[in-house]
């Protein structure tokens, strides 16, 4: 069959366990590993405020601390508490810095409207932010630092009188803490926490090039390196035993990157390190990065030596006996502070650990995929029962056998849904390789990674996650969501030893709610029309309408009929053209001559796609608030001919959209007069169902009741 198309665009099976469920895992494990993370970056977050609180830049001016509690999503109370005792330190002005810091915070809660943001906990990291509390945008957070800047430059002014150290210093104040909160906001962009920077894959940096992210990559680096920056310059004046800590942190925060992101990296990363405390010795730090990052790849131990020599080489170069003294000591102590860290890092990159995590992420993900795939065979099976178990009726409605028609149909019905179900079946390559990216940009060293189907794809994940917090962070899903275009379900975890795996499905974004009234013609009791709503395949919802042309109880039994197939084939397939095939035979082999208008409405309950399939049909609406779209078919109804006159239509639907199918009965003759337009762009006050009574009560007010009369109302509404 032709159907016409025409553009107008105005329970799920749980799988297979393979192993315990992570869900109760996760919280047992995190109560170690991911707990201890949280709160080791909670004790982190309060050292960094504790030294951006005290940490003098220019003119007298603290921005440090002012811009670390206004750039902050997450931890911002224990930065501010940080901060505050960072400028106890001070003494009598630090009391002032420290109520500055409150008076951010302060303007902050007022800004994002005091509600509680949903952010991720452990200690600053920020790496997703909610609409609430503390996640107002950049150039807001960039405000509330410049504003408590400019209070804290106005007291100064105040107290000491207009001179040009008050002057400066009210300078610094007002920009330095706006520009420091703009130039570390990049961090949040890319939303890498802590953890995923820290014990992820390697290739956070590299792998995220796509168009519109690599602007957002390069700020991210940019900020990282200036975050580093400011906190070797706050650890600058602290030394003990004459051991100078911020060559420690240098050392150390260089060998880390060198391990984990190569020899460019770790040379940049240790030339901004140690800029802060001494240009002259910087060049050292980017020698140790450069040449440990080379050499890791030969051992750890071998790396640390080489790097060791040419931080060394160049001390000495650049300062004699006494420059060799101000960095080797400080290296050494470093090295030793890293090397559990790196022997951890080196087990992580080692091939065979790499090719262990790989065999038994594949095999997991193996057993799930062949799970699915046998769920997805099942789609067949019922097709062919929901067809035996229609056959009696078709038996009981034809007056002449022609089975043969009906098998060659039914055939044709289970080759369309055995294709479906195939693609379904088949790893989708393309949406694979984009969720592998995203899988590995959050954090994975290494896994398997599969995507099945398009319409209605299905994800499966596997890798090594001690502590779960990975494969369970609420950033994965959400980059999975949207790089499939789909809501998620709620995602299964299992665990096998250190394994987890995540599987999850496209699920309902939306779901009708509908409503229907009836009134039977003035030639009898009994309605020739049938209304029906039901759910389909791979969660695709139906409105129908259904007249048998006439009334009385031939016309009945014909509209009744063809709802029971629709409503029974459609709950399997999708192939609207062949059942509208077979439905026109069936019709026009029925015991008694009738024909029957269909009127059928299916929605994508998934991607909110809306079709109006119509034969013989009268107009539909979409009403969206005040305005109204007719949907319109000039076509017959089934059982008159033997091709299928039938138009497919696609039209946009959206949320709060109220979809309205009438019978013919509403308006007689196709006679589309000026009151049903009024009456359906009236704001509906009550339930559906009683705006569905009152189109019809306004039908027979005008003129209408001589035919049957059927009024359905569907409204779209967001899950």
């Amino acid at each position: 069959m032709n159907i016409k198309g025409k553009e107008k665009t105005k329970n799920q099976v749980p799988p297979l366990g393979i192993g315990k469920s992570i869900r109760s895992d996760v919280e047992a494990v995190g109560s170690g590993g991911v707990q201890n993370f949280k709160l080791w970056m909670n004790v982190i977050t309060v050292a960094i405020g504790f030294l951006f609180g005290g940490c003098h830049l220019v003119f007298g001016a603290y921005p440090l601390g002012l811009a670390l509690v206004s750039v902050l999503e997450g931890g911002v109370w224990l930065a501010l508490l940080g901060v505050a005792l960072g400028s106890l330190t001070l003494g009598r002005s630090g009391i002032i810095y420290g109520m500055i810091a409150i008076l951010a915070v302060f303007l902050r809660i007022v800004i994002s409207g005091g509600e509680k943001a949903n952010v991720r906990q452990g200690g600053g990291n920020g790496a997703e932010g909610g609409n609430g509390l503390f996640s107002e945008k950049i150039l807001l957070r960039v405000c509330s630092a410049v504003i408590s800047g400019f209070v804290a430059a106005l007291y100064e002014v105040l107290l000491s009188g207009l001179s040009l150290e008050s002057i400066l210093f009210g300078v610094s104040m007002i920009l330095l803490p706006g520009i420091i909160t703009l130039a570390l906001s990049g961090i949040y962009l890319q939303k890498i926490g802590p953890y995923e920077l820290i014990f992820g894959s390697g290739r956070i940096f590299s792998g995220s090039e796509a168009k519109g992210e690599r602007a957002k990559l390069i700020l991210y680096r940019a900020s990282v390196l200036i975050f580093i920056t400011l906190v070797s310059v706050s650890l600058g004046k602290y030394k003990i035993f004459g051991v100078d800590i911020g060559f420690i942190f240098a050392g150390a925060i260089t060998v880390f990157t060198a391990k984990r992101f190569g020899s460019l990296y770790g040379a940049v990363v240790g030339f901004f390190a140690s800029f802060g405390i001494s240009g002259l010795y910087s060049p050292a730090f980017a020698l140790l990065g450069a040449a440990s990052g080379a050499i890791f790849t030969f051992g750890s131990l071998y790396a640390l030596i080489a790097g060791g020599a040419f931080l060394s080489l160049w001390g000495a170069y650049a300062g004699g006996v006494s420059g060799f003294l101000s960095v080797f000591p400080e290296y050494l102590i470093s090295a030793c502070l890293m090397f559990p860290v790196i022997r951890y890092l080196e087990r992580e990159d080692c091939p065979e650990v790499r090719e262990s995590v790989r065999r038994r992420a594949t095999d997991m993900v193996g057993t799930m995929a062949l799970a699915y795939r046998n769920r997805q065979s099942l789609v067949t099976e019922e097709l062919e029962c929901a067809l035996g178990s229609l056959l009696p009726k078709i038996k009981g409605f034809s007056r002449d056998n022609g089975l043969c028609e009906d098998y060659t149909v039914f055939a044709k019905l289970l080759s369309d849904a055995g294709a479906r179900a195939n693609a379904d079946r088949d790893m989708n390559e393309e949406l694979t390789d984009r969720i592998e990216k995203i899988f590995f940009e959050s954090g994975f060293s290494d896994g398997v990674v599969r995507a099945f189907g398009e319409k209605r794809p299905h994800f499966i994940l596997a890798g090594e996650d001690r502590d779960g917090v990975l494969i369970t962070a609420p950033a994965l899903r959400e980059k999975i969501s949207q790089a499939a275009g789909v809501k998620l379900s709620e995602p299964e975890y299992f665990r096998r030893d250190d394994m987890v795996l995540m599987e999850c499905m496209a699920a309902k974004r939306y779901k009708l709610r509908s409503a229907n009234a009836k009134l039977a013609g003035a030639s009898g009791e009994v309605s020739g029309d049938t209304v029906k709503v039901f759910e389909g395949a791979d969660f695709f919802a139906y409105g129908l309408i259904s007249d048998g042309m006439g009334s009385g109880e031939v016309a009945k039994e014909t509209s009744e009929f063809v709802s029971a197939f629709l409503s029974s084939v459609l709950g399997c397939t999708e192939s609207y053209s062949t059942v509208m095939h077979a439905l026109n035979s069936i019709i026009r082999r029925g015991s008694e001559e009738c024909s029957v208008s269909v009127d059928l409405f299916s929605f994508d309950l998934v991607r909110g796609e809306a079709t109006f399939i119509k034969s013989g049909a009268a107009p539909s609406y979409i009403k969206r608030g005040e305005s109204l779209f007719r949907i319109k078919s000039q076509t017959m109804p089934l059982g008159l001919l033997k091709q299928v006159d039938a138009e497919k239509i696609v039209a946009e639907v959206a949320e709060g959209d109220v979809i309205i199918m009438l019978s013919d009965g509403i308006l007689p003759g196709g006679d589309e007069t000026s009151w049903l337009p009024e009456l359906l762009k009236r704001p509906i006050e009550g339930e559906l169902g009683d705006f569905a009574r009152e189109i019809i009560e306004a039908a027979v007010e005008n003129g209408g009741g001589a035919d049957d009369m059927s009024v359905l109302v569907m409204k779209v509404v967001a899950l």
